[in-house]
């Protein structure tokens, strides 16, 4: 079906695709309500622990915002959902969709660890700089008008951040790519070594 261009909705991977996203976002909406201020020290969260989930909490808002992303540029009309509730949600169209993606990664640029200092895996700025690019680069397909000296900003961080491309394509897809010359253009990894992270849908 995908070969010949004859999918639907009905399409197990565009089904399947279309939920995953939306899991994702559910997570992210779970993991922000349950890690409020109030909540931590509700809790008796430490001081250092909060700082730490506050960190945490941006990254899972930079999740988010990557699976509204997805979901404004693969299906184009989705819903908005920033809590967990039974509601029905509203369907928002594609420039409304488009600016809470972009206040979200507006609001939580300077909350994020800076470019290459997080762990192997993590979201930093330059992966947020990253979708910035991309989500600007196909405004006006989202209704939104030319963003083209905001991909061109976005895109200068993340050249002066030390980001370059590989000197060999295939070097991004080996086993030893957190090392290899490679390394310079992976932005943010989706970890699948064999050994700290296995699952069936890398």
């Amino acid at each position: 079906d995908m070969a010949i261009h004859s999918w639907s909705s009905e399409n197990q991977f565009v089904r399947v695709l279309y939920y995953r996203i939306f899991y994702i976002i559910a997570y992210s909406n779970d993991f922000l309500f349950q890690s409020t201020p109030d909540k931590l020290a509700e809790h008796n969260i430490n001081a250092q622990w909060q700082q730490e989930i506050a960190t945490y909490r941006a990254e899972a808002r930079f999740l988010r915002a990557l699976a509204y992303w997805h979901a404004l540029d693969l299906f184009r009309n989705v819903p908005i959902l920033t809590t967990i509730s039974t509601d029905l949600p509203f369907q928002a169209t594609p420039d409304e969709l488009f600016s809470f993606i972009e206040s979200e990664l507006i609001a939580i640029e300077s909350e994020l660890v800076d470019p290459q200092m997080n762990e192997y895996g993590r979201a930093d700025k330059a992966a947020l700089w990253m979708l910035q690019a991309k989500l600007y680069l196909n405004a006006e397909v989202y209704g939104v008008g030319p963003k083209y000296t905001e991909v061109i900003t976005a895109v200068n961080k993340i050249t002066g951040a030390g980001y370059s491309l590989a000197p060999n394509y295939l070097e991004l897809f080996m086993a030893d790519n957190d090392i290899n010359p490679a390394a310079n253009e992976i932005i943010f990894a989706l970890n699948s070594d064999g050994k700290q992270s296995q699952n069936w849908g890398n």
